[in-house]
This record gives C-alpha cells, structure tokens and sequence, in this order.
C-alpha cells in the first residue's frame, strides 16, 4: 500500500480537527520555546501560546503512512479527546499537537530528583498518593474501553503534585479491531509475561495494564526503574519469564509489597480490579511508615516468585469484566 508524508495529509487532517471540534492552535504566535524531550517519533517543547504554558509534541518530518495507518493516527488524536477531562490523565488541547505542560516533568525524572549521594528518600504518604493518582486515570481509560499498553514511568508525568498518565502512542480502544499504529510490546520490563510467551496469539486486555500497574508501584519504592542493572532486553525477558521480580525494598509494608506482587503476577487471574487495588490503597495510608528510603547502589538481583498470597491478598478481577469487553491485537 503506497504511502504518503504526513504533510501530504494536510487538508483531510484539518477537516477532521473541524469535524471533531479539536482547537488548532497558531504555531506562528508560539513563544519561548523550548526543548524538553524526544521519543522515538517526536520532539517535545515547552511553549507559550495564547499567553498559557503549554506542552508541544513536533512530529518528525519523515513520518509516513500509508491509508491504513493515516486513519489510526487519527483515531489515536481522537483517544486523547475522549479522555480528556479526568485529573490523572495528560490533557490534549488541540494541535500542532498542543498537550497539558507538566511541571515536574516524567515521573521516572521525579523519583530521580530525590536521590542524592546514591539515597532515594520519598514520603509513604506520597507513595500512597501517586500510586491512587496513576490507578485512578488508568480506571479512566478502562471505563472508556481504552487499554495503554505500554505504560511506564516515562508516560507517567508529575504535575503540581498531582501523577498524569499520557503518550497513548500504542493505546488500542478495547471494541476496536483496527491495528495500533506501532507492533512493540512496550518497555520489556513493564510488559506481561504471556506477551512473550504467547507473541502475536497474546490477547491483552486490562489485566495487561494492570501488571504494568504493579511494576510502577515497585518503582515507586526504589527509585529506580525495574532491572536496573541490566539493559540487555532479552535478560530483562529471561528473567521475566522465569518468574523472576525485583526485591522489595527494606520497610515496605507488607500489605503493599502484596498488592503490587500480584498485580505483576504471571497469571493474569491473580491481578486485582482496580476498584480493590483503590481499597487497598486507601486502607494502606494509614501504615505507620514515614518514609521508604534505598541505597541505589545496592544492585537489586531478581528473586523468584510464587505469587502464593494474591488468592488471598486481595480480590481479583471479576471475569465478568472481560466476558463484556474483549481486544485481541492483530499483527
């Protein structure tokens, strides 16, 4: 199928901003600025438009696409819209495509900044407070049928406090059919095991999310991302597959080491409904814990894990929300 240059698409582009009410902003009136980020297909601006701050995501030049894939980026523009109005998730204004302007930066840049001398020191009440903010946008894009599918500490952003989740590059509506407009699994280190057990057969649904979930509340007490020491991703995988999880980190309570153990469980029956994971949370903020703290220079090595305790621990999601909605990706 021949492809085009995303500017080629100039015209049906605008008609749809149009139809869909998305505000187009005048790049010619931008002010101050400035570079803050890059992924693999844009680059990120702090900018001042219409006397507001603003966070401005420039695509690269060479972007093509052929119909197919023309028409998912659209339907990805139309995802952040559906979505916009909830506390936790990353705002989209409109375009060139103008986004919310986090303060603080990706949350991975925020638990960085509490390091110092190889120490990581964060409050508990914090903890609890960022773990509530990423589950309840997440709960957001579930009861709007929409999985991320590749969430971590990056597409996490820290704004007045306050955690957003964004970049829905891979995000996939969970009735839609149509193919997301990238074929990656996401950061090895956040993604399923039957992922990679299974390939292009794997089916991933909520529970895939919520696995991710359990891996950002790890990091959370670390301060570190998952597999820190290496960056060979078919270690990170090995290890994966063979059950094989981070520690937890010295004065955890055990009630919350418990709860993100089985959000990254293997079997994807053992991970709780973000309803019980919200309960869980609430009662885990009045652990008598003023602070986690970890010596970031004390390699962490990946123990084995059973997972025992989550039939127990905590509730697990209720089969009927996956016999109402299904998403099996096409590659």
């Amino acid at each position: 199928m021949q492809k085009k240059a995303l500017i080629d698409y100039s015209e049906e582009l605008l008609e749809y901003f149009e139809k869909n009410n998305i505000k187009i902003f005048d790049y010619s009136e931008r002010k101050n600025l400035k570079r803050i980020g890059q992924g693999g297909y844009a680059v990120v601006y702090s900018v001042i438009l219409e006397g507001k701050n603003y966070a401005l995501k420039s695509l690269n030049n060479n972007l093509d696409f052929d119909h197919n894939q023309f028409r998912q980026f659209k339907h990805e523009l139309k995802l952040l819209y559906t979505v916009n109005h909830h506390p936790n998730i990353v705002k989209f204004y409109g375009v060139s495509t103008v986004l919310q302007l986090a303060t603080d930066g990706s949350l991975r840049d925020y638990l960085q900044n509490k390091q110092q001398d190889g120490i990581y020191k964060i409050p508990w009440t914090e903890i609890v407070q960022i773990a509530k903010d990423i589950t309840l946008g997440l709960q957001h894009l579930h009861n709007n049928k929409i999985i991320h599918r590749d969430l971590h500490s990056k597409n996490v952003l820290i704004n007045d406090g306050s955690a957003l989740i964004s970049d829905f590059g891979i995000s996939k509506q969970l009735n839609s059919t149509t193919v997301s407009s990238s074929n990656s699994g996401g950061m090895p280190a956040y993604t399923e095991p039957l992922y990679y057990i299974h390939g292009s057969n794997a089916v991933r649904d909520q529970k895939s999310d919520i696995y991710s979930l359990g891996v950002l509340f790890w990091e959370l007490t670390s301060g570190v991302p998952p597999f820190n020491g290496s960056s060979d991703w078919a270690i990170i995988i090995n290890n994966i597959l063979h059950n094989k999880r981070e520690k937890t980190i010295e004065n955890t309570p055990l009630h919350y080491a418990n709860l993100y153990k089985c959000c990254w469980s293997t079997e994807p029956n053992l991970r709780p409904a973000l309803d019980k994971i919200l309960i869980e949370l609430d009662e885990l903020s009045a652990e008598p814990v003023e602070f986690i703290i970890n010596n970031i220079n004390n390699q962490q090595i990946p123990q084995s894990d059973s997972f025992s305790s989550c039939t127990d621990s905590v509730s697990t999601v209720n089969s009927s929300e996956n016999q109402n909605i299904r998403s099996v990706e096409q590659r």
